[in-house]
Parts: C-alpha cells; sequence; structure tokens
C-alpha cells in the first residue's frame, strides 16, 4: 500500500510550502538548535534565512554596535538603530519575522565571553566574522566539542563557503598559509592588542554576494540537520565577476594543533562563581590528589614595568584587559605580562577567586590532568 502524501493548507500553514519537499522534517527542524556568530552583512541574511524556515532555537554572538553603513547591506537594521547593539537589535528583528523561533543573545566577544559548553548543546555552528582569528577559535572550539560549523567569507562579487566536520577531513585551521599565520602572529607580539583592534579596515562587501554566501551557508545547515551528505573539509568558491563557482578539496595537515578533542567531558552543577579551589576539589574527587586545572586561555597574574620598578597583581584572564589597563602608568609603555595557564594548588593567590572573576564564562570547559590522565569538567550551572 502506498504512502499517503498529507498536503497542508497552503494559505493558512506557516510552513506548507516545504511539506512539498519529501526529505523536509519540519519538526527537526523545530527542535534544532544552531549558533550564529557575526550580525553583520552575512550574519543579517543567514538569521534571516534561519528564521523564514523555521530554526527553533537560534543563539546570536556578536559584540559590534550598529554604524550607517551597515544600513546599505544589512536587512535587519533601520537608521535609528545607530549605536545600537547589532545582537540585541538583530534579535528583536528575528522575533518580528517569526515569532515561531525561539532567539537568544550574547552582546560580547566570541572567543572570550563564550564557554565551549554552549558550543556543544548546538547542532551546528554557523560562522559570520571577518578575520582569521574568530575563525580559529570557532573551529577549534568545534573540533573540542565535535560539532559541524559551516564558515562563509565575501570580498565584493566573491565569496567562499566551507563546512567542517570533526573527524571528517582538513579544519579551518588545515587551510592556513604561512602568510595567514603571519598575520594571525601579530596579535601576538603584542597580546593586549584583540582582534577587533587589529583590523585594519572592513573588506568591502555588496548585499547581493552577503545574500548569496549566507543561502549557501543555510542551505548546507539544512543538510546536516537532515543528516543529508555534506562534503566536509571543502569550500564552495563562487566568483561573482565570471559567474561561476566550484568546488575545492582543502588538504588535510597531519598533526594539526585544532584536532584536539575533549572526551571524556563530565558535566558538574557549577557555574562560574565557583572558586578554583572548589572546582581543584573536584576535579581531585575524579583523578586525586596531585590534580591541576589546565586552561585554554592566559592568566595575567601580573603586570611588571622594570624601567620605572612597577609591578601590579591582576589576577584576569588575557582577552579581558585592555592595553591601556596592561601599560605602565608612569610611562604608558606596555607592561611585562607574567602569565599562567596551569592552576594548582600551590597558587594560593587564586584559590579563593571565583572563575567569573578570573574572566571565566559560564558553560566553560575546563580541561583536568593528573600525570597521564585527563579529563574535562563543564560548568553546567546550578
Amino acid at each position: 500500500m502506498e504512502e499517503k502524501i498529507v498536503v497542508q493548507d497552503v494559505e493558512k500553514e506557516r510552513y506548507a510550502s516545504f511539506s512539498f519537499i519529501p526529505w523536509w522534517d519540519q519538526e527537526k527542524i523545530k527542535k534544532s538548535r544552531v549558533m550564529v556568530v557575526g550580525a553583520g552583512a552575512l550574519g543579517n541574511e543567514v538569521l534571516k534565512n534561519l528564521a523564514l524556515i523555521g530554526i527553533g532555537n537560534i543563539f546570536l554572538i556578536d559584540y559590534d554596535k550598529i554604524v550607517n553603513a551597515d544600513l546599505t547591506r544589512s536587512v535587519l537594521y533601520r537608521q535609528e538603530d545607530e549605536g545600537k547593539d547589532k545582537a540585541a537589535i538583530a534579535t528583536e528583528r528575528i522575533r518580528q519575522i517569526n515569532p515561531d523561533v525561539l532567539i537568544q543573545y550574547i552582546s560580547g566577544d566570541v572567543i572570550w565571553d563564550i564557554g565551549l559548553g554552549l558550543f556543544r548543546q548546538m547542532d551546528v555552528i554557523i560562522g559570520c566574522v571577518d578575520n582569521r582569528e574568530a575563525r580559529l577559535f570557532i573551529n577549534q572550539a568545534c573540533w573540542k566539542v565535535n560539532k559541524p560549523w559551516i564558515d562563509g567569507g565575501i570580498d565584493v562579487l566573491n565569496g567562499v563557503v566551507s563546512v567542517f566536520i570533526p573527524g571528517q577531513g582538513a579544519c579551518y585551521e588545515c587551510t592556513l598559509t604561512d602568510m595567514d599565520y603571519k598575520i594571525l602572529g601579530a596579535k601576538y607580539s603584542c597580546p593586549l592588542l584583540r582582534y577587533q583592534d587589529l583590523t585594519s579596515g572592513k573588506v568591502p562587501t555588496t548585499p547581493t554576494t552577503a545574500a548569496i554566501i549566507a543561502g549557501l551557508q543555510v542551505q548546507e545547515t539544512l543538510k546536516l540537520l537532515h543528516q543529508m551528505n555534506v562534503p566536509s573539509g571543502k569550500g564552495i568558491i563562487f566568483n561573482g565577476f565570471t559567474y561561476e563557482s566550484y568546488l575545492v578539496e582543502y588538504p588535510e595537515k597531519k598533526n594539526c594543533l585544532s584536532h584536539e578533542r575533549y572526551q571524556p567531558i563530565i558535566e558538574i552543577n557549577h557555574d562560574s562563581s565557583i572558586t578554583f579551589g572548589q572546582l581543584l576539589t573536584i576535579a581531585e574527587g575524579y583523578l586525586g590528589k596531585g590534580s591541576f586545572l589546565e586552561l585554554d586561555r592566559d592568566i595575567i597574574w601580573r603586570l611588571e614595568c622594570k624601567e620605572c620598578n612597577y609591578q601590579k597583581l591582576l589576577l584576569r584572564v588575557l582577552g579581558k584587559v585592555t592595553f591601556e589597563e596592561g601599560s605602565c602608568p608612569e610611562c604608558n609603555k606596555p607592561c611585562h605580562l607574567e602569565m599562567r595557564h596551569i592552576i594548582t594548588r600551590d597558587d594560593d593567590l587564586l584559590l579563593d577567586k571565583t572563575l567569573a572573576q578570573v574572566g571565566i564564562p559560564d558553560l566553560h570547559i575546563i580541561a583536568v590532568r593528573r600525570d597521564e590522565e585527563v579529563c574535562y569538567l563543564e560548568l553546567k550551572g546550578r
């Protein structure tokens, strides 16, 4: 007996037209969780498409504010929005487009303000960023928690969409050239300069190219959500000048530093209000005495200017310290930074500090080591 095809009322049911697509599963789309990093030209188009198809849960991250120039390429912003947070306004407009969508946002920096546990909760992560450092962080985060991500890039009439699934071919870092590493190295020549401070002008974009690349990103997202075959470690190159597109396969680098997997991950009923001392006690419960915490980010322990004989105890995550805060108040030159990422019982100055006070976000995942043993503790919340 042939299976009956149920056709909804296309005039009354919001998603009825999608029911004509044989493989389309609206219930699966409704239950899905998608993170969007970046709410610029590309992010606007991605968010609009996700809302139209009824993605049930969207989590948006962006630290920037709206400027007049955004109005030429960002469909969600208006003249009166100038100076407001992109993430907040984009969230408001997506709710207007489709009230069915549960969208949440953080007006913050994906590198420093988002815990890895949030990545772990997602089905797909979509990158709509315009710099290598943010892409590299997203890539590493997705590999650690075994989640696929889709990167998009635009430049005038050209664009590229790349899909990276952990364990299936190359990752984003595998695509980096010596020149890319040289540009990334500019940050580490002065660690206090965050990536937004290093951006030397914006890449010229057009709304037409943003719409095309964003459409491809959301299309690949749909395929991933439906467990369809999606080429991983490959990029779709679009040339708007010649109207050509082609698929490239990125070579996978052996021993790539981004191919680190966090396992096993143990959820604990604490948030970032837990102290380092308390977290070490929990760590010792799993791996025994002598366990230590290995952070994925440096803590600036103290500042020092030898010329002025100036010292200051800081105890804050590198990305939470501005250039001005890290400079000597007497000569205004950058101080020498004493940094650590290993925390033990001997670090008395830090044991009574909470992770939040130092700058570690909720839902983050902390590595615990003892000899050759390792586990990962996720700050799941109370």
